[in-house]
């Protein structure tokens, strides 16, 4: 059966207008069988972001969009295999979140934070998706004990693993984005009959983490080490591997890659099962022009140790948003502006089965992908059969592109 499978959104070159569309297919088809809808939504403004999540057994997007300020646009909420995208609810204003980027369910609670104003919204999905309580993180939480006296928080992530909420901070010292500390990982208990958030614990991961990815009772965080840099990569860029029966400092394995100056940064980790886990490298070259990176292969016993991974796609393109992710029947990798499918899940040097570009997904010529959203089926409600898990927003993905855009247009006007 023909299906959604990944949301996205494309703005004009100018990021002043955007709109939204769908890649559609059978889950288990080849690339080549694949199509691209644009225009499912139109109108919207210039930095508009889609997050899958479960309504109880039902599969959902919420599209945000962006407007520089604190206070957010209306969210909307859509059913993403409908024929029309129109919201579901009337579009709400959640006031605890300015600049969502990381979602999470549990029963009828949704769990929402944002970068901007570091907090965590409770919503009730049974009373119009309006929101009950918030929680600004760290303040509100008198039994946290904060690290950093002068670090500013911004939420990037959300994970609901049993009755725990686990939500990833990164830690600027100070304001801007030159300097940072450690992020925090923190887990909450969730009372599921009032939705209210009880803060047991914390670790710490690496510098300017955004990735917080949920795989067998692991977490798998993707750490740049620091400020994007344009010619190299981060000294500490790492991935931190957070065992959930073992939430203490002791429990988290940090990964380091050998050369990451030449290699660049760890971006991105995507697994499928314990023989196809997928990691995305690399840095922008002169002037953020050209990101310069490799897309490797490697199995879960092997991911701590690096030289054991196989690089199978080499990028050297222009663009800002990065990503990867495997679900199994293929490979994708947001590539700066395209989206490039690989078939299966390849473990040596492939070349894409399809590629998606900027006017196959928009109007815009010359125009920019502003985020890439995979969408996971409906659930199954079959006892003994597992259920499906929320696929993949690259949301924080695009925080780092609007940074790396930022610091390119920096070196422009410091080069005149």
């Amino acid at each position: 059966m023909v299906q959604n499978l990944l949301a996205f959104t494309a703005t004009d070159k100018n990021y002043s207008k955007g709109s939204a569309g769908a890649i559609t297919g059978e889950r288990n088809a080849l690339a080549s069988a694949l199509g691209a809808v644009k225009n499912k939504i139109s109108n919207l403004k210039g930095d508009p972001a889609f997050f899958n999540f479960f309504d109880r057994s039902k599969s959902r997007l919420v599209l945000r969009q962006y407007n520089y300020t604190s206070v957010s646009e209306p969210n909307q909420i859509i059913d993403p295999q409908a024929a029309n995208w129109t919201s579901l609810i009337t579009p709400l204003v959640w006031p605890a979140i300015a600049n969502l980027h990381g979602v999470a369910t549990k029963g009828k609670w949704f769990y929402g934070t944002g970068y901007d104003l570091s907090k965590i919204a409770v919503i009730d999905m049974d009373n119009e998706y309006k929101q009950k309580i918030e929680y600004t993180f760290p303040a509100d939480f008198n039994n946290f004990n904060n690290p950093y006296s002068d670090g500013v928080y911004h939420g990037e992530a959300l994970t609901v693993a049993g009755d725990y909420l686990y939500a990833l901070f990164y830690v600027n010292k100070g304001k801007g984005y030159l300097n940072y500390y450690d992020s925090i990982v923190a887990k909450f208990e969730i009372d599921t009959a009032t939705g209210e958030l009880y803060f047991e614990s914390y670790v710490t991961v690496g510098k300017n983490t955004f990735t917080l990815d949920l795989y067998e009772n692991k977490l798998y965080a993707c750490s740049l080490g620091g400020m994007q840099q344009v010619g190299t990569g981060n000294a500490d860029t790492n991935i931190c591997i957070i065992d959930l029966d073992n939430f203490t400092q002791n429990g988290v394995v940090t990964v380091n890659i050998a050369n990451p100056l030449t290699d660049g940064d760890i971006r991105d980790i995507s697994i499928v099962n314990d023989d196809n886990v997928y990691v995305f490298a690399g840095h922008y070259g002169g002037n953020y022009t050209n990101f310069i990176g490799k897309v490797y292969h490697t199995s879960l016993a092997n991911l701590t140790n690096p030289t054991l991974w196989t690089p199978i796609i080499t990028v050297d393109d222009h663009g800002y948003l990065w990503g990867i992710y495997a679900d199994g029947y293929r490979l994708w990798f947001v590539k700066g502006t395209p989206i490039a499918v690989y078939n299966g899940t390849p473990s040596t040097a492939v070349s894409a089965d399809r590629t998606f570009s900027i006017t196959d997904m928009s109007d815009y010529v010359g125009g920019n992908l502003n985020s890439a959203c995979f969408i996971a089926p409906d659930k199954v409600v079959t006892r003994g059969v597992a259920a499906p898990a929320v696929a993949k927003s690259m949301a924080s993905q695009i925080r780092l592109a609007r940074e790396a855009r930022e610091l390119a247009k920096k070196l422009q006007e410091k080069d005149k």
